[in-house]
């Protein structure tokens, strides 16, 4: 169950991402991070916060970078 759970923030993350203003923006800004620096990025967005949530899950923005990834090689 833990895992379905951190799938599916990771996907809410990911759409949160991308339904932001600026999203090609921000996925050239996330590319040209280093890789172990995108959570940071991530969590600065606040994107890794869930709906109706204060705090982020601190094991969200990880995943949730790499996620991202896809959307980064296509946005090139």
């Amino acid at each position: 169950t833990d895992a379905a759970v951190l799938t599916t923030r990771v996907a809410i993350c990911v759409a949160q991402f991308a339904k932001a203003p600026n999203e090609q923006q921000r996925l050239k800004e996330l590319k040209a991070i280093q890789s172990w620096d995108r959570a940071a990025f991530i969590v600065k967005g606040g994107w890794d916060r869930m709906p109706g949530e204060e705090k982020a899950s601190d094991t969200v923005a990880r995943p949730c970078a790499d996620g991202l990834s896809v959307l980064m090689d296509k946005s090139s």
